[in-house]
Protein backbone atom coordinates (compact mmCIF):
# COMPACT_ATOMS: atom_id res chain seq x y z
CA UNK A 1 0.00 0.00 0.00
CA UNK A 2 2.77 2.37 1.16
CA UNK A 3 4.13 2.00 -2.56
CA UNK A 4 0.89 2.32 -4.07
CA UNK A 5 0.60 5.54 -2.37
CA UNK A 6 3.85 6.37 -2.98
CA UNK A 7 3.51 5.81 -6.76
CA UNK A 8 0.09 7.47 -6.71
CA UNK A 9 1.68 11.32 -5.22
CA UNK A 10 4.53 11.31 -7.62
CA UNK A 11 1.76 11.09 -10.54
CA UNK A 12 -0.25 13.78 -8.40
CA UNK A 13 3.00 16.03 -8.22
CA UNK A 14 3.90 15.64 -11.84
CA UNK A 15 0.50 16.42 -12.88
CA UNK A 16 0.60 19.88 -11.22
CA UNK A 17 4.10 20.76 -12.48
CA UNK A 18 2.63 20.26 -15.47
CA UNK A 19 -0.23 22.43 -14.90
CA UNK A 20 2.26 24.84 -13.46
CA UNK A 21 3.97 24.91 -16.61
CA UNK A 22 2.96 27.42 -19.14
CA UNK A 23 1.92 25.76 -22.24
CA UNK A 24 3.42 26.79 -26.04
CA UNK A 25 1.60 29.58 -27.42
CA UNK A 26 1.19 27.73 -30.42
CA UNK A 27 -0.93 24.70 -28.57
CA UNK A 28 -3.72 27.35 -27.57
CA UNK A 29 -3.75 28.43 -31.28
CA UNK A 30 -2.10 31.99 -30.33
CA UNK A 31 0.90 33.62 -32.16
CA UNK A 32 2.83 36.42 -30.66
CA UNK A 33 5.26 38.26 -32.70
CA UNK A 34 8.05 39.98 -31.07
CA UNK A 35 9.47 43.61 -31.47
CA UNK A 36 11.77 46.22 -30.42
CA UNK A 37 11.22 49.66 -31.77
CA UNK A 38 11.49 48.74 -35.86
CA UNK A 39 13.27 44.90 -34.63
CA UNK A 40 10.97 42.37 -35.94
CA UNK A 41 11.95 38.95 -34.33
CA UNK A 42 11.65 35.57 -35.46
CA UNK A 43 8.46 33.76 -35.23
CA UNK A 44 9.44 30.27 -32.82
CA UNK A 45 7.90 27.96 -30.22
CA UNK A 46 11.19 28.23 -28.34
CA UNK A 47 10.97 32.07 -28.08
CA UNK A 48 6.90 32.62 -27.81
CA UNK A 49 5.68 35.04 -25.35
CA UNK A 50 2.90 33.63 -22.91
CA UNK A 51 0.46 34.43 -19.74
CA UNK A 52 1.23 32.96 -16.75
CA UNK A 53 -0.37 34.24 -13.40
CA UNK A 54 -2.00 37.30 -15.43
CA UNK A 55 1.71 38.71 -16.35
CA UNK A 56 3.02 39.09 -19.87
CA UNK A 57 5.99 36.83 -20.00
CA UNK A 58 8.80 37.42 -23.29
CA UNK A 59 12.12 35.74 -23.75
CA UNK A 60 15.51 36.87 -22.70
CA UNK A 61 16.40 37.27 -26.57
CA UNK A 62 14.06 40.05 -27.64
CA UNK A 63 15.48 42.41 -24.62
CA UNK A 64 19.13 42.57 -25.79
CA UNK A 65 20.67 43.84 -28.97
CA UNK A 66 18.37 46.40 -30.03
CA UNK A 67 17.81 50.28 -29.28
CA UNK A 68 16.69 49.19 -25.61
CA UNK A 69 19.95 49.06 -24.07
CA UNK A 70 19.15 46.22 -21.85
CA UNK A 71 21.84 43.40 -21.25
CA UNK A 72 21.34 39.99 -19.69
CA UNK A 73 23.07 37.27 -17.91
CA UNK A 74 22.55 34.29 -16.04
CA UNK A 75 24.57 33.26 -12.88
CA UNK A 76 23.62 29.05 -13.04
CA UNK A 77 25.53 28.53 -10.00
CA UNK A 78 24.04 31.40 -7.66
CA UNK A 79 20.80 30.52 -9.72
CA UNK A 80 19.98 34.27 -10.47
CA UNK A 81 19.16 36.11 -13.69
CA UNK A 82 20.55 39.66 -13.76
CA UNK A 83 19.11 42.57 -16.15
CA UNK A 84 20.57 45.68 -16.11
CA UNK A 85 20.98 49.21 -18.38
CA UNK A 86 25.17 49.82 -18.32
CA UNK A 87 25.89 51.33 -14.68
CA UNK A 88 23.00 52.34 -14.11
CA UNK A 89 19.13 50.13 -12.95
CA UNK A 90 19.74 47.08 -12.98
CA UNK A 91 16.96 43.85 -11.96
CA UNK A 92 17.98 40.93 -10.14
CA UNK A 93 16.28 38.02 -10.86
CA UNK A 94 16.39 34.98 -7.93
CA UNK A 95 15.17 31.82 -9.42
CA UNK A 96 15.12 29.79 -5.99
CA UNK A 97 13.29 32.76 -4.21
CA UNK A 98 10.73 33.12 -7.10
CA UNK A 99 11.35 37.16 -6.80
CA UNK A 100 13.06 40.24 -8.63
CA UNK A 101 15.20 43.05 -6.66
CA UNK A 102 16.13 46.23 -8.07
CA UNK A 103 19.53 47.74 -7.05
CA UNK A 104 18.24 49.81 -4.67
CA UNK A 105 16.39 47.27 -2.53
CA UNK A 106 13.15 47.32 -4.42
CA UNK A 107 11.81 43.41 -4.11
CA UNK A 108 8.57 42.03 -6.17
CA UNK A 109 7.80 38.69 -5.97
CA UNK A 110 7.19 37.72 -9.57
CA UNK A 111 9.35 34.62 -10.81
CA UNK A 112 11.24 34.30 -14.57
CA UNK A 113 10.35 31.64 -16.27
CA UNK A 114 13.05 29.08 -17.72
CA UNK A 115 12.56 27.06 -20.60
CA UNK A 116 15.78 25.32 -21.80
CA UNK A 117 18.07 27.95 -22.65
CA UNK A 118 15.77 30.86 -23.05
CA UNK A 119 14.69 32.74 -19.67
CA UNK A 120 11.29 34.58 -19.87
CA UNK A 121 10.80 37.66 -17.94
CA UNK A 122 7.62 39.45 -16.78
CA UNK A 123 7.18 42.48 -19.53
CA UNK A 124 5.17 44.90 -17.30
CA UNK A 125 7.90 44.99 -14.20
CA UNK A 126 10.58 44.90 -17.23
CA UNK A 127 9.33 48.15 -18.96
CA UNK A 128 8.36 49.56 -15.42
CA UNK A 129 11.92 49.34 -14.14
CA UNK A 130 13.52 50.32 -17.02
CA UNK A 131 11.37 52.98 -18.19
CA UNK A 132 10.15 51.99 -21.35
CA UNK A 133 6.53 51.03 -22.61
CA UNK A 134 4.90 48.05 -24.91
CA UNK A 135 1.42 47.77 -26.94
CA UNK A 136 0.18 45.26 -27.30
CA UNK A 137 -2.01 44.94 -30.97
CA UNK A 138 -3.99 42.66 -32.59
CA UNK A 139 -2.91 41.53 -35.78
CA UNK A 140 -3.63 39.28 -39.36
CA UNK A 141 -2.23 36.27 -37.51
CA UNK A 142 -2.25 36.20 -33.71
CA UNK A 143 -0.55 39.37 -31.35
CA UNK A 144 1.91 42.30 -31.89
CA UNK A 145 3.72 42.78 -28.50
CA UNK A 146 6.21 45.78 -29.48
CA UNK A 147 8.61 47.61 -26.89
CA UNK A 148 9.77 50.82 -27.41
CA UNK A 149 11.68 53.68 -25.97
CA UNK A 150 12.61 56.90 -26.54
CA UNK A 151 14.70 56.03 -29.58
CA UNK A 152 11.35 54.40 -31.57
CA UNK A 153 10.23 55.65 -35.23
CA UNK A 154 7.48 54.41 -36.61
CA UNK A 155 3.89 54.49 -34.78
CA UNK A 156 2.33 50.93 -34.49
CA UNK A 157 0.44 51.72 -37.01
CA UNK A 158 3.27 52.51 -39.86
CA UNK A 159 5.05 49.41 -38.03
CA UNK A 160 2.43 46.90 -38.75
CA UNK A 161 1.94 48.64 -42.13
CA UNK A 162 5.81 48.26 -42.77
CA UNK A 163 5.48 44.71 -41.57
CA UNK A 164 3.10 43.15 -42.89
CA UNK A 165 4.44 41.42 -45.46
CA UNK A 166 7.57 40.06 -42.92
CA UNK A 167 4.91 38.84 -40.35
CA UNK A 168 2.44 37.34 -43.23
CA UNK A 169 5.83 35.09 -44.21
CA UNK A 170 7.16 34.29 -40.59
CA UNK A 171 3.62 32.96 -39.93
CA UNK A 172 3.63 30.82 -43.09
CA UNK A 173 6.85 29.39 -42.36
CA UNK A 174 5.49 28.48 -38.75
CA UNK A 175 2.54 27.00 -39.39
CA UNK A 176 4.59 25.05 -42.31
CA UNK A 177 6.66 24.26 -39.70
CA UNK A 178 3.74 22.93 -37.39
CA UNK A 179 2.55 20.66 -40.31
CA UNK A 180 4.96 18.82 -41.23
CA UNK A 181 4.96 15.18 -40.46
CA UNK A 182 6.27 13.49 -37.19
CA UNK A 183 6.55 9.81 -38.86
CA UNK A 184 11.05 10.03 -39.08
CA UNK A 185 10.37 7.52 -41.88
CA UNK A 186 8.77 10.19 -43.82
CA UNK A 187 11.24 11.47 -46.60
CA UNK A 188 12.59 14.68 -45.96
CA UNK A 189 11.80 17.82 -48.86
CA UNK A 190 14.95 18.09 -50.77
CA UNK A 191 17.57 20.29 -49.43
CA UNK A 192 17.19 23.70 -50.70
CA UNK A 193 20.61 25.10 -50.08
CA UNK A 194 21.80 28.14 -48.45
CA UNK A 195 18.82 30.57 -49.92
CA UNK A 196 17.24 32.16 -47.47
CA UNK A 197 13.74 32.74 -46.26
CA UNK A 198 11.83 35.63 -48.02
CA UNK A 199 11.86 37.17 -45.08
CA UNK A 200 15.11 37.37 -44.26
CA UNK A 201 16.47 38.17 -47.74
CA UNK A 202 18.80 41.15 -47.14
CA UNK A 203 17.56 43.74 -49.88
CA UNK A 204 19.48 47.53 -50.87
CA UNK A 205 18.70 50.95 -52.30
CA UNK A 206 20.21 53.58 -53.57
CA UNK A 207 18.10 56.68 -52.34
CA UNK A 208 18.18 59.61 -54.37
CA UNK A 209 16.83 63.35 -53.13
CA UNK A 210 16.45 66.59 -55.09
CA UNK A 211 18.55 69.47 -53.34
CA UNK A 212 16.32 72.57 -53.85
CA UNK A 213 16.97 74.38 -50.38
CA UNK A 214 20.14 74.51 -48.22
CA UNK A 215 18.11 73.96 -45.24
CA UNK A 216 16.44 71.68 -46.16
CA UNK A 217 19.15 69.44 -47.19
CA UNK A 218 20.62 69.93 -44.20
CA UNK A 219 17.49 68.60 -42.62
CA UNK A 220 17.57 65.44 -44.85
CA UNK A 221 20.98 65.01 -43.40
CA UNK A 222 20.22 65.11 -40.11
CA UNK A 223 17.50 62.23 -40.64
CA UNK A 224 20.04 60.69 -42.77
CA UNK A 225 22.73 59.82 -39.93
CA UNK A 226 24.91 57.15 -41.34
CA UNK A 227 22.83 56.04 -44.00
CA UNK A 228 23.42 56.89 -47.38
CA UNK A 229 21.98 58.91 -49.93
CA UNK A 230 22.52 60.54 -53.73
CA UNK A 231 22.09 64.00 -54.13
CA UNK A 232 20.39 65.70 -57.28
CA UNK A 233 20.90 68.91 -58.79
CA UNK A 234 19.85 70.30 -61.99
CA UNK A 235 22.71 72.43 -63.41
CA UNK A 236 21.00 75.38 -62.61
CA UNK A 237 20.43 74.90 -59.22
CA UNK A 238 24.15 74.70 -58.51
CA UNK A 239 24.98 78.32 -58.69
CA UNK A 240 25.75 79.84 -55.32
CA UNK A 241 25.42 76.55 -53.44
CA UNK A 242 29.18 76.36 -52.89
CA UNK A 243 28.64 75.29 -48.83
CA UNK A 244 26.22 72.94 -49.39
CA UNK A 245 28.56 71.36 -52.63
CA UNK A 246 31.60 70.77 -50.60
CA UNK A 247 30.00 69.41 -47.32
CA UNK A 248 28.47 66.74 -49.63
CA UNK A 249 31.44 65.96 -51.30
CA UNK A 250 33.19 66.25 -47.85
CA UNK A 251 31.09 64.04 -46.65
CA UNK A 252 31.15 61.03 -49.41
CA UNK A 253 27.77 61.75 -51.18
CA UNK A 254 27.50 61.10 -54.28
CA UNK A 255 25.75 63.80 -56.56
CA UNK A 256 23.93 63.43 -59.43
CA UNK A 257 23.03 66.18 -62.47
CA UNK A 258 19.24 66.19 -63.62
CA UNK A 259 19.21 67.06 -67.18
CA UNK A 260 16.25 68.02 -69.64
CA UNK A 261 17.04 64.52 -72.44
CA UNK A 262 14.18 66.18 -74.55
CA UNK A 263 16.30 68.11 -76.22
CA UNK A 264 19.07 67.65 -78.54
CA UNK A 265 21.63 65.55 -77.78
CA UNK A 266 24.54 68.15 -78.05
CA UNK A 267 22.34 69.92 -75.87
CA UNK A 268 22.09 67.54 -73.15
CA UNK A 269 25.79 66.99 -73.10
CA UNK A 270 26.39 71.15 -72.65
CA UNK A 271 24.20 71.07 -69.54
CA UNK A 272 26.05 67.91 -68.32
CA UNK A 273 29.59 69.97 -68.82
CA UNK A 274 28.19 73.02 -67.47
CA UNK A 275 27.38 71.37 -64.20
CA UNK A 276 30.20 69.66 -63.58
CA UNK A 277 32.13 72.85 -64.66
CA UNK A 278 30.38 74.38 -61.06
CA UNK A 279 30.37 71.41 -58.91
CA UNK A 280 34.27 71.67 -59.87
CA UNK A 281 33.93 75.78 -58.89
CA UNK A 282 32.67 75.04 -56.15
CA UNK A 283 33.74 71.69 -54.58
CA UNK A 284 36.90 70.59 -56.70
CA UNK A 285 34.75 67.57 -57.85
CA UNK A 286 32.81 66.51 -60.86
CA UNK A 287 30.53 63.34 -61.58
CA UNK A 288 28.95 61.17 -64.58
CA UNK A 289 26.20 60.62 -62.62
CA UNK A 290 23.16 61.55 -64.10
CA UNK A 291 19.12 61.74 -65.11
CA UNK A 292 18.34 62.37 -68.19
CA UNK A 293 14.26 63.87 -68.12
CA UNK A 294 12.43 62.99 -71.29
CA UNK A 295 15.41 61.61 -72.80
CA UNK A 296 14.95 59.57 -76.26
CA UNK A 297 17.30 56.28 -77.00
CA UNK A 298 19.54 58.48 -79.26
CA UNK A 299 20.25 61.21 -76.73
CA UNK A 300 20.51 58.24 -74.02
CA UNK A 301 23.20 56.54 -76.33
CA UNK A 302 25.13 59.88 -76.72
CA UNK A 303 25.21 60.67 -73.16
CA UNK A 304 26.84 56.73 -72.29
CA UNK A 305 28.86 57.64 -75.29
CA UNK A 306 30.68 60.53 -73.82
CA UNK A 307 31.32 58.56 -70.68
CA UNK A 308 28.73 59.48 -68.62
CA UNK A 309 26.33 57.00 -66.48
CA UNK A 310 22.79 57.67 -67.00
CA UNK A 311 20.31 56.84 -63.53
CA UNK A 312 17.70 54.31 -64.24
CA UNK A 313 15.38 55.22 -60.87
CA UNK A 314 12.80 52.33 -60.11
CA UNK A 315 10.66 53.24 -58.42
CA UNK A 316 10.35 56.76 -59.04
CA UNK A 317 8.37 58.23 -55.56
CA UNK A 318 8.78 62.05 -56.56
CA UNK A 319 5.30 63.49 -56.28
CA UNK A 320 3.85 60.88 -54.65
CA UNK A 321 1.72 61.52 -50.83
CA UNK A 322 1.55 57.68 -49.77
CA UNK A 323 1.78 56.29 -46.56
CA UNK A 324 5.49 55.52 -45.15
CA UNK A 325 4.57 51.96 -45.07
CA UNK A 326 3.48 51.99 -48.96
CA UNK A 327 6.21 53.79 -50.30
CA UNK A 328 8.49 51.18 -48.42
CA UNK A 329 6.52 48.74 -49.96
CA UNK A 330 6.89 49.65 -53.44
CA UNK A 331 10.87 49.84 -52.77
CA UNK A 332 11.22 46.07 -51.14
CA UNK A 333 9.06 45.25 -54.47
CA UNK A 334 11.62 47.21 -57.39
CA UNK A 335 14.45 45.41 -55.08
CA UNK A 336 12.81 42.03 -55.23
CA UNK A 337 12.68 42.28 -58.64
CA UNK A 338 15.65 43.95 -59.40
CA UNK A 339 17.26 40.65 -57.64
CA UNK A 340 18.28 42.40 -54.48
CA UNK A 341 18.66 45.95 -54.90
CA UNK A 342 17.14 49.34 -56.84
CA UNK A 343 17.52 53.13 -57.31
CA UNK A 344 14.28 55.18 -55.84
CA UNK A 345 13.88 58.61 -56.35
CA UNK A 346 11.70 59.93 -53.23
CA UNK A 347 11.38 63.48 -54.93
CA UNK A 348 12.43 66.40 -53.24
CA UNK A 349 14.86 67.64 -49.84
CA UNK A 350 11.56 69.19 -48.75
CA UNK A 351 8.91 66.71 -49.80
CA UNK A 352 10.81 63.98 -47.78
CA UNK A 353 12.54 65.68 -44.66
CA UNK A 354 9.81 64.98 -42.57
CA UNK A 355 9.40 61.31 -43.37
CA UNK A 356 12.95 60.18 -44.23
CA UNK A 357 13.34 58.91 -40.45
CA UNK A 358 10.18 56.61 -40.66
CA UNK A 359 11.10 55.57 -44.17
CA UNK A 360 14.50 54.57 -43.01
CA UNK A 361 12.81 52.28 -40.14
CA UNK A 362 10.27 51.07 -42.50
CA UNK A 363 13.09 49.85 -45.16
CA UNK A 364 14.66 48.02 -42.00
CA UNK A 365 12.19 45.86 -40.92
CA UNK A 366 12.05 44.76 -44.51
CA UNK A 367 15.85 44.19 -44.41
CA UNK A 368 16.70 46.62 -46.47
CA UNK A 369 19.46 48.81 -46.34
CA UNK A 370 20.31 51.87 -47.46
CA UNK A 371 23.16 51.65 -50.01
CA UNK A 372 26.09 54.19 -51.44
CA UNK A 373 25.16 54.97 -55.26
CA UNK A 374 27.81 54.02 -57.85
CA UNK A 375 28.35 53.97 -61.54
CA UNK A 376 27.29 49.92 -61.67
CA UNK A 377 24.24 50.74 -59.53
CA UNK A 378 23.35 53.75 -61.99
CA UNK A 379 23.00 51.60 -64.69
CA UNK A 380 20.52 49.07 -62.58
Amino acid sequence: MRKGTRLVSLLLALCLLACLRPAPAGAAGDVYFIAANEKLYPLSDDTMPFWYGGTLYVPHTALEENDLGLHFNRNREKQTVLLYKGRGTGLIFDLAAGTAETRDGQVFNTPVITRGSVTFLPLELVCGIFGFGYSYTRVSYGYLIRMKNESVTLTDTQFIDAAGSAMAQRYLQYESAHAAPDDADTPAPPDSGDEPAPDEVERAVCLVIESTDAEQTAAVLEHLGAEYAAFLFSPAELAGRDDLLRRLAAEGYPLVLRVDGSAPADEALRQIAEGNRLLWAAASVKTRLVLLSGAGEETARAVRGAGYCPLTVRPDLSGASAAVGRMSAQILAAADAGGGSCCAFLGTDAAVADSLSALLASLRVGNCIPARLTETAAAG
